[in-house]
């Protein structure tokens, strides 16, 4: 297994986003993605999923039965871009998962001992405390500060 800063995975997201448009897209954090993805899934239900044809339901229980009434003797016309709106939310998913695990490994800066990535702020690996060669340190560059050289006072 590779070991990615993120650890975000992306079959998980497929799978989220399979079952439920734009949720594998919430795990991944892509807010505005997600809320597409849902937007497109809740427009594929209203557009080709006939409406019920009996009267106003008075319970909850009532709703849901009439629901998967509603759903039970689906033609392929309607279940059709359903299912291809939960596929193309799946793969976009698991495609951006991919994008985001590389791009976030090759920013950060790794360690030449440990190979863990480091703050940027620090001269030396919070990991496993190696000095880090050409960092800036708090007294300016690490490289040649010597105490005795260039802290001769003039007069």
């Amino acid at each position: 297994m590779t070991h990615t800063k993120s650890e975000k995975r992306p079959w998980l997201g497929a799978v989220l986003s399979f079952f439920l448009p734009g949720l594998g897209h919430v795990y991944i954090k892509e807010w505005l993605r997600s809320a597409m993805w849902f937007a497109f899934a809740v427009s594929a239900v209203l557009l080709f999923v006939p409406l019920p044809e009996t009267g106003s339901a008075t319970s909850m229980s009532g709703a849901f039965d009439a629901a998967m009434a509603a759903t039970q003797d689906l033609p392929l016309e309607a279940l059709l871009p359903i299912w291809v709106v939960r596929l193309f939310s799946a793969i976009d998913a698991y495609w951006l998962a991919l994008q985001r695990a590389p791009a976030e490994e090759d920013e950060a800066e790794q360690c030449p001992a440990c190979g863990r990535p480091v703050d940027e702020d620090l001269d030396f690996c919070q990991w496993c405390t190696t000095p880090l060669p050409e960092r800036e340190g708090p007294n300016g560059s690490s490289e040649g500060n010597n105490p005795t050289e260039g802290n001769a006072i003039s007069r």
